[in-house]
Order: structure tokens, then sequence, then C-alpha cells
């Protein structure tokens, strides 16, 4: 073989081997990387096992009952579900339960993401809470821890729990001797509260539980400032962990991660659950006030419409008594006394049953005391009485109308009102006013004159008999039909109050009628209506 093709093949069997060499280092290391690390399956056969500690109140802890309880266990049970995971839920020792998670034992719990925890597993993305730290003291005591430096003071003794975060951070800083270490904490504020001494460096919400839960009144919380720590999720199983980040930010997205904090970390924020039965109550006492309220605007409406009326009844009262000439008296029922009352109703003379019998005649006393009676006895009465006003002898027409002013509670009158009205005058008035009306009528009807007479606009009103003969028609015809002065006589008026004293000869129903007309008006000189005196035409005889 010649030396240059020698070359040439030793060449390309290096490239070869190079390429198989590449090959065979980095392809299991590309077909490792595109698998998921640490993937597992979990079924109702082979469940995921969550651990948590046993005693991180409010986070994981076992109840009375020996039952797991907790903000933790609330949150891995909601995520769980969401996913559709199967899972055994175990609570124990903190250390226990971070040792089962590196050997495999656990494939879950919740942790610090801190440097002494980094050996046990992978966290999450998500901080689930903050771990911030505080002195729990006797409220008698000193407080003497309120930075984190304090803690590191010459003499110093605190409470801390065991691998807690304020002890690892104690020791990392070379405080050890200061540390007093808690496996019990519970235990441990319980002899803080009792001995009213010493003091206790924890997470702030575990001891505020603790002091709460177990009316723990003597002590008091102080917030130390010093470094925090993040709570997060803890695997071996890294697409577990990114299954349960992202169902975490879908349940904030949601707002259902809020009620289980409130719950357990923060239960001033959760509403107090009022019982139904508190509601119907509060329903119930609502609706009385608003009836009551109701009822009492109303009553103080009608109460100042109440005043209002008496108020304008007192001065119309006292113009009716000023114009009408009405004077007022009462009658006390039991005490059988008269009272004369002024115009604003106010008592002005009282008279014994005898002094007020002298103001009427008998007999008319007698019909006023039989009126009373009556009234007394459920019945209404009005009676006309003569009565000497003020010592006059002359008799006088008075009107007298009695009614009941005020009953007892079992409705019997106890006051009798009495208005007494001088009439006199009006029945002299009236007694002229029939005298005159008798006389029209008289004349009207006679069997001598024939009248007709028409309202102020010209519409027919009454006919006499003599003129119902004379012009041959049917009076309560032309009443009805509503016949007008121009049609009955055939004229044109059109300004009824010009008519007074025209006269005239007009054929009304075949027959020649000589009319005149009177045209009468009231005070104020407005027209009321128009007589027509009508007779047979003399000249037609």
């Amino acid at each position: 073989m010649p030396k240059n093709n020698t070359y040439l093949w030793e060449i390309q069997w290096q490239r070869h081997l190079l390429l198989l060499l590449f090959l065979c280092l980095f392809l299991p290391i590309t077909h490792a990387s595109a698998q998921p690390e640490d993937t597992k399956l979990y079924t109702k056969e082979n469940p995921l096992v969550y651990e948590d500690a046993q005693n991180l109140w409010p986070y994981s802890f076992l109840n009375d009952e020996g039952q797991p309880e907790g903000f933790n266990i609330d949150l891995v049970e909601k995520l769980l579900k969401e996913l559709n995971i199967p899972y055994v839920i175990r609570l124990k020792p903190a250390q226990e339960a971070f040792d089962d998670l590196k050997t495999g034992k656990a494939d879950l719990t919740l942790g610090l993401a801190a440097s002494f925890h980094h050996a046990y597993g992978h966290y999450g993305r998500h901080t689930i809470t903050l771990f911030t730290q505080s002195v729990a003291t006797p409220k008698k005591n000193r407080i003497e821890i309120k930075t984190f430096r304090d803690l590191g003071k010459n003499g110093l003794k605190v409470i801390v729990n065991d691998s807690s975060l304020c002890h690892h951070l104690m020791l990392d800083y070379g405080w050890g001797e200061n540390v007093v270490i808690s496996r019990d904490m519970k235990k441990s504020i319980q002899q803080v509260s009792v001995d009213e001494k010493d003091q206790i460096v924890w997470n702030t919400l575990s001891l505020k539980w603790l002091i709460k839960h177990y009316h723990l009144d003597n002590l008091e919380l102080t917030p130390v400032n010093m470094p925090h720590g993040e709570y997060k999720f803890m695997s071996n199983d890294l697409h577990l962990l990114d299954l349960l980040d992202k169902a975490y930010a879908d349940l904030h997205i949601k707002d259902e991660i809020q009620p289980i904090e409130n719950k357990w970390l923060y239960p001033e924020h959760q509403e107090k659950k009022t019982p139904d039965w508190q509601w119907v109550l509060i329903a119930i006492a609502s609706l009385l006030l608003a009836v009551t309220t109701a009822a009492f605007v109303i009553y103080q409406i009608r109460l100042r419409r109440t005043m209002k009326t008496n108020r304008q009844l007192n001065r119309r009262l006292a113009l009716i008594n000023e114009t009408t000439q009405v004077r007022i008296w009462t009658y006390d029922v039991n005490d059988q006394l008269f009272s004369w009352r002024d115009e604003n109703g106010r008592v002005a003379y009282t008279y014994t049953l005898e002094e007020f019998s002298k103001r009427y005649s008998q007999d008319d006393f007698i019909q006023l005391k039989d009126a009373i009676k009556r009234l007394v006895n459920q019945y209404k009465d009005a009676r006309g009485a003569k009565d000497m006003e003020d010592g006059d002898k002359e008799l006088r027409n008075f009107l007298v109308v009695v009614s009941v002013l005020r009953r007892d509670k079992e409705g019997k009158p106890t006051v009798i009102i009495g208005t007494k009205k001088d009439v006199t005058e009006a029945r002299r008035l009236k007694r002229l006013e029939d005298e005159r009306t008798l006389r029209y009528w008289s004349i009207f009807y006679s069997q001598d004159a024939a009248i007709i007479l028409f309202d102020r606009l010209g519409v027919i009103q009454d006919i006499s008999p003599k003129a119902c003969e004379l012009c041959r028609c049917d009076g309560d015809k032309l009443i009805k039909q509503r016949v007008h002065i121009n049609d009955f006589f055939k004229s044109k008026f059109t300004d009824m109050s010009k008519t007074n004293g025209f006269h005239a000869i007009q054929v009304v129903n075949d027959v020649r009628i000589e009319y005149q007309l009177k045209t009468f008006f009231n005070d104020s000189d407005q027209l009321l209506g128009i007589f027509a005196f009508c007779q047979k035409d003399p000249t037609n005889l």
C-alpha cells in the first residue's frame, strides 16, 4: 500500500474512533436528561406519603383525638384532591419526617428553605408562608429580647425549639451557651406561664396559637427583629413539586388559599358565622324596630297635625263665636255643674243646676234636662228653647245643641257640651220670608195671573196654570224641554239684562198674546231672572 494512502487511512480511522467515543459518552447523558428525575406514579395501592411534624402548631399537630390537624394538613389535602393523587398522612417528630423524606419512606413534607434542610430534598418554587420570630415573656417581666443580637447577651438564657431556625442561628453565631433546648414547646410555654419567669423565642404564629388555645393570659408576645424563614414544599420528586406549584398558583388565583390561612393562621380575620336563629332574631328585632319607629313617627306627625288642627279650631271657634254669637257651655254629669266658656274655650262662669235653670223658662229647661238625660243614655238631641239672656225680661228664641264631649273608660258620658245660638232675628226673618214666599206663590198660582218665569239665561223655569191655559201649552213639557224665551215669544233677545219693560204682542199657538217682561236682580246687581206677564190681546177679544 502506498505511503500516502496509508496516511489517509489512519486519519479516517482516527476520525471514526473519535465519533464512536463521542456517541458512547454523550448519548446516555442526553437520554438521561430527557427523563423526569425520580418520577413516581401514585395509585390507591401505592399512595403518596405525606409526613410532617406532630407539634408545629397551628401548621401540623395531633389533636386531642390523635388525628392530624392544621394549616399544612388542610392545604395538602386540598392540593392533592385537585391533582387527583391518592395520599396518606403521617405526623411524627419533625426530624424523623425529614429523615423519611431523605430515605424515600415519605414523598412530601413542608420545611424551611434553609441550609440545614438542603440534604433532605428539593424545594418548591412558592413560599407557602413566612416564619417570623417573637419572644414570649410574662407580662410582669422586662422584655430583654427585641433584636437578633440581643440573643447573644452574656448570661442571657432563652428557650428555643430543638432544630428550629432560632436554634440553628444561635449555634451558627456562637451563642450556644444561651440556648435552652425544648423538645416539647407546649409544656415549656405552660411552665413559663406558671413560674412567670424565663422566655421563649420561636415562630410567632406557633407561640400565638399556644397562648390563645391554653388561655395563657399572663404572657405577651413581642416581635424579634431577626431573619425570617421561608416555608416551602419539600420532595425528591421534582415532577410532583412542579404539579404542586402549578395547583397552588391556580388556587391562589381562585382565592381559595386565603380561607385556609384565615382559619388557622389568622382566625381574627375570619368572619364569625352567625347562627341562623340569631339571624331570625335580628330580622324580627329589625322588623319590630322598624314598626315601632314608623308608629312613633306616625304618632308624632298625627300629634303635630292634631295640635295644629286644635289651634286652627280654636281660632275658628273664636271667630265663629264672634260672628255668629254662638255661646258654649259644658255640663259635668257627675258634679252636675254648668260652665260657660269664652271664645277660647276656657271656663268663664260656673252655675249649679238650679242657677242655670233660671236662665230658661220652666218648660224649656225641662226639655233641656230631658235632652241631656237622653244623651247620657246614648241618644243625641237638639232643642229649641226660649231664654232670658242677661236678665232681659223679653223671651228670645235660642237653638240649643247638646252632644258628648268626654266619656269615661267604660264609654259613659262624663261631660256634655252645649251650644246656644240666638235665632230670634233669624226666625223673624224666616217668618217674613215664608210670608213673602206664600204671597208670591199665591199670586203666581192664582186663577187670574198668567206669569212665566225665565232664568238669567232665558230658559223657562216655571209657568202658572193661567199662562198654560192662555197659551194653550203643557207647562211641564216646556220646562222639561228647557224652552228659551226667544223660541217661546219668537223674539231675538241677545242681552237678557236689557229686556226689562219690553212690551209686545205675539202669536203663540195661534193665540195673540200681549206680554210684558220684568227683570229682577240680587243685591250685587246680578241678573237673577225674568218675569213675563201675559194676557190675551185686548184688541182681539
